[in-house]
Formats: C-alpha cells, structure tokens, sequence
C-alpha cells in the first residue's frame, strides 16, 4: 500500500509548513539525545574526563559522517522537485542507484575511520588525561557509520516526499533503546565509555532498519531494487552535481571543526569539557531553527518542481518568522539557565561557568544565524548549492581567522566570537544573494 498524501504543494502555506516542521523539529531533538544521554550518563556515572573523552571524539567521527550526509543532501532536492512534479518513476531510479553508492561509500569512510583516529586525536593534541577513551569511544562508533548513512537516506526520501512523521517514530523508539542501553551497560555492566558507544551504535541500526522495513511496506514504488532497469546513472550524476559542493563544504568544515578543536584543547582540559558540553546544549537548543531550514528547503523544492515560485517564497517568508519566534525563547533559554543546564551534565562549577559565558556571546546571536540558514535554505531548494556551500567555506574562514588571530587576546571567549562574526557574514551574503536573483522554475541550472 503506497501512502502518496504528503504533498506539500496545496492548502495553506504557514499551517503546511508548520505540521511538516513539528516532526522535524521532534526529530531533530530526539536524535541529538544519543549524544546527550551519553554525556549525561557518562558524565554523572564515569567521570569528567570520560565526558571530554566523548566531546573531544566528536569532531574526528564527525568527518566522516558529514561527508557522506553532504552525498545525500544532493539527493534530498532532487527527491523534493521530481515528488512536487509528480515523476514518482524518476524517485524510484534515483533512490535505487543512491542507496548501492552510499551503502558502499559509507563502508569504506567507516574502515578509514577506524584505522585512522589514533593519528587524528594525536594531531589534534587532545589531553593525554583523555586519550585512551577517546579511542575506545571512537573504535565502537565507527561500526555505526553505515547505519547513520543509511537512516539519513531513508530519512531523506521520506521528508523529500513530504513525510516528516515516520522519521520521527523511527527516532523515539531508538532513542529511548539508546538511553536504556545507556544505563544497562554503564551501570549494571560496568562497561565504562565503551558502553556508551555500544548503546549508541544499537540504536542507530534500529533506526534504519525500521525505516528500511517501512519503505517497503508502505512505499512499495520507492522499494530500492537492485535490477539493472531500476538504475539510472544519469540522474545519479545531476544528483552529485549538487552533493559535491556541499561534500566539499562537509570536508572543509570538518577539517575546519579539527582546526578548532586544537584551538581549544590547547586551552586545558576544563575548557575542552565546558565548551564542547556547551556545544551539546547549544546544538539541542538550535536544533528547532536547523529543523525549520530543513523544512523551508524541501518545502521550496518541492513547489519549485510544481512550477509554483510565488507559493516557494510564501514558504520562506513564514518559515523566517517560526525561526526568529523560536530564536527568542532559545536565546532567553541559553542565556538565563546556561549554567544550570551545564550542571546537568554533573560538571564543576567552574566548568559550568566558562560554558555559560560561551552562551552569553553566541546565544544573542541565534536570530542571526536562523536568518542565515531561512535563506541558505531557499537557495539550495532552488538547486543553488554551489553559492550556499561556498559561503559557508568563507563563513568557516571567517571563524578560523578569528579564532587564531585573537586567542592571545580574547582566551577562550574567542571560539563563541568567532563563531557569532561566521554567523553574522553568512546571513549577510546569503540574503544578498536571495535579493539579487529573479527567481522562476529553472533559475538555477
């Protein structure tokens, strides 16, 4: 039984909008709890420094992971166009010869992965104090990779087609195996920091399978196949003509992100703990802004490919006043509880402390960055991704250049600075380029 009523292309835009955002949002915030729940329980049940063990592996796991979601974002716009154009027919060929790329690409990310991270930790000078679990940590979840790959993708047909709910059911249910694993395996079984990386990777293999079993089940024309005529290469290829930018833009940011973490352990271990602590929370409390950026892009994409442009800039324009609405609460949030939801994570106060001055500088800036992602999201619906990827490599330069030309100066503070003046330069050049284009159907090639 196919369930094709997920058209995002008639009826009112702001409530269209909205109910495909909500699960997004929910989505979005559950699964960030696989990174909560781990530095949570590990941080009350193991140690301060297993928690900057988990924070200082971010970045390195990260690599590999974004270049893979960067394939995939390629895939999302076209999914979101050929949906709103009703060519169900091109949907199938395209899922079908994505899935047997990815699913071999994200493999071999994963054994770099995992052969690799001893050197990376090493050249990104992290803390002896944390070293070992840092690798013990990174040795776990590199086995997960392919499952987070393969989730994404699933993900991705279905929101591209409109279906933000699945997704979300998907999320609940390996989030709340991941928590319960969590406790299990640190508290009852006494597996330390690998426990909680065990936990992790359970969860996310349930994730995709259940998606994968859904899609067959509910979306049988959309079934990936393997057969010869369920492949088509040339629409393979206009789909990585709009991954490789932002594959490029996930390399250097990524690369970027290993830059600054040096940047910051050069600061000690509290600040390694506060900061990337901060980060969790941060990333939790942004997630509503990214999830309705994530909407206005498919939302775009898909009435782009209806041939509808003035309903796609509608779609922007409510979509951008969710974002400042929310970008208030989440500022006011950060700014007058910032040290007590660092607390939470069973640091000191004086970590607690430098975390909330992190949320004083960058938390004032949230309008900012929603502004920046609304109209990043508008261009790449309308296929302009090599712009929005080039702006967020200079908004990258920007924060580099910042942060090691005022280190000496600024402390620690800097890494927030500098991300706030990214912030700021991204939204600038982005809305720039949203005023300078005539928008139609086929303004981007």
């Amino acid at each position: 039984m196919d369930k094709l009523n997920n058209n995002i292309t008639e009826g009112n835009v702001f409530k269209a909008l909205l109910y495909f955002t909500i699960p997004l949002i929910i989505s979005g915030f559950l699964q960030q709890l696989y990174a909560i729940a781990d530095s949570v329980i590990v941080g009350n049940f193991i140690s301060e420094e297993a928690l900057a063990a988990v924070g200082a592996s971010a970045p390195v796991s990260n690599i590999f992971i974004y270049v893979v979601i960067g394939l995939v974002s390629g895939y999302t716009i076209l999914i979101s166009q050929y949906y709103g154009a009703k060519d169900y027919d091109k949907v199938l060929k395209l899922t079908s010869t994505f899935f047997i790329f990815v699913t071999l690409f994200s493999c071999l990310l994963a054994i770099l992965g995992f052969f690799f991270k001893n050197i990376i930790l090493i050249w990104l000078n992290t803390p002896d104090a944390i070293m070992q679990q840092s690798i013990d940590y990174l040795s776990i979840i590199f086995i997960g990779v392919p499952f987070v790959v393969l989730y994404n993708l699933y993900s991705s047909l279905l929101r591209g087609i409109g279906n933000s709910k699945t997704p979300l059911y998907a999320i609940i249910l390996s989030s709340i195996i991941n928590i319960i694993l969590d406790l299990v395996f640190i508290n009852i079984f006494g597996w330390g920091i690998k426990g909680a990386a065990i936990a992790t990777v359970i969860a996310q293999v349930i994730s995709s399978i259940y998606l994968y079993l859904h899609i067959n089940k509910y979306y049988t024309m959309f079934k990936i196949s393997f057969k010869a005529d369920s492949r088509d290469f040339p629409l393979f290829y206009e789909s990585l003509k709009l991954s490789v930018p932002r594959v490029i833009q996930s390399a250097i940011g990524s690369l970027g992100a290993l830059l600054l973490q040096n940047i910051m352990n050069s600061f000690g271990l509290d600040v390694v703990t506060a900061i990337t602590t901060a980060y969790k929370i941060d990333t939790l409390t942004i997630l509503p802004i990214i999830n309705i950026s994530i909407a206005i892009s498919i939302f775009v994409g898909q009435n782009v490919g209806a041939d509808n442009m003035d309903r796609a800039k509608e779609g922007l324009k409510k979509g951008i006043i969710i974002i400042l609405i929310l970008a208030v609460v989440v500022t006011t949030i950060v700014v007058t509880y910032g040290f007590h939801l660092m607390k939470l994570f069973g640091v000191s106060n004086e970590v607690a402390q430098i975390g909330q001055n992190f949320f004083y500088i960058c938390g004032v800036f949230y309008p900012v960055f929603g502004l920046q992602n609304a109209y990043s999201s508008f261009l790449q619906g309308n296929k302009d991704v090599a712009f929005t990827s080039a702006v967020n490599i200079m908004s990258l330069g920007v924060r580099l250049i910042l942060s090691y030309a005022l280190a000496s100066v600024a402390g620690y503070r800097v890494i927030a600075i500098a991300e706030m003046c990214s912030w700021v330069f991204g939204a600038v050049i982005c809305y720039w380029r949203y005023k300078s284009r005539r928008w139609h159907k086929y303004s981007i090639s």
